[in-house]
């Protein structure tokens, strides 16, 4: 009797969450994503993520990788390989990348993340982009310069709740999974955008390693990517209303980051579309994990 309770009350807490959903969707009034005009170049493509074991992979990598449709995402372009694997998708997903008033380090590497696109893109590059970033600087600038991008708005309002109408809006793409973090807009943009076969690489996703609780009681968070020379300390902001992050509030967070990895798969698994990770290190357990070393791999869930 107890689990047949429980079971209703989570199947109302869907319900619930399904509603707000809807509500918020249509409160946000944004029902166009420019997603639908892409089609996919070939049927599978590589995310690369900006964990540290992403260095590695390239190292070993770099000339298949540089054949093949690529999704970066964030500081990507600030690395020399940016120009050396010439991805044709990039993705960023941080609101504080298109606002005039945010944290002053998200400022400085917005300037350096502009200055490099220009410096360096040669070729066609498709930015998605939040559509709260249609007006913003980054878009006018890169617009500006001439440079062969273009940009493709995406909807990132939060949908979730009971599967039928998440699943719908998804399909429309009204919305997505919390994006917590970037990797999560880079793969429901890839499966909008058509791929029926996504390879993750580079997503270590182990931040919590690095935590700690500064002298002055600052929440500080280890940073390392693949072009770093080593972690370096971060102080935790909430990255829409700039407030310092409590400790609960960031494995809140956590909690939520990884969910939206399973909400992910399942989405997948309804359109047929296969999410591999084959990042040396994760600790991503919502889809199946495949060793580089031997792709491609030639099992029947792959063909």
């Amino acid at each position: 009797m107890y689990y047949r309770l429980l079971r209703f009350q989570r199947f109302i807490e869907s319900l619930y969450q399904a509603f707000v959903s809807l509500v918020r969707v249509l409160f946000r009034g944004r029902f166009r994503s420019g997603l639908k005009k892409l089609r996919p170049e070939g049927g599978e493509l590589f995310v690369l993520a900006n964990g540290p074991s992403l260095k590695q992979d390239l190292e070993e990598y770099s000339g298949l990788l540089k054949d093949r449709p690529l999704l970066c995402v964030n500081q990507f372009v600030l690395s020399d390989a940016y120009e050396r694997l010439r991805p044709r998708y990039y993705i960023l997903l941080d609101i504080g990348f298109f606002r005039e008033q945010t944290l002053p380090r998200v400022a400085a590497v917005t300037a350096r993340l502009i200055e490099a696109f220009i410096a360096k893109t040669t070729w066609p590059v498709t930015i998605l982009v939040p559509a709260e970033g249609r007006k913003s600087r980054f878009c006018r600038e890169l617009s500006a310069s001439g440079i062969p991008v273009t940009f493709s708005f995406f909807n990132r309002t939060v949908v979730d709740g009971w599967k039928p109408v998440r699943h719908w809006l998804y399909r429309c793409q009204a919305g997505m999974p919390p994006p917590q973090n970037v990797l999560i807009g880079a793969l429901m943009c890839a499966i909008s955008i058509g791929f029926k076969k996504i390879i993750i690489l580079g997503a270590d996703h182990t931040w919590h390693q690095g935590l700690e609780v500064g002298p002055d009681g600052v929440l500080n968070s280890a940073e390392n990517h693949f072009y770093d020379k080593g972690p370096w300390k971060v102080p935790i902001h909430h990255p829409e209303t700039l407030q310092q992050a409590t400790v609960h509030d960031y494995f809140h967070n956590l909690y939520r980051t990884f969910r939206s990895y399973h909400l992910i798969r399942k989405f997948a698994d309804s359109g047929k579309v296969i999410i591999l990770n084959a990042s040396r290190v994760t600790f991503i357990d919502a889809f199946e994990r495949k060793p580089m070393d031997g792709y491609p791999w030639d099992s029947p869930r792959d063909r």
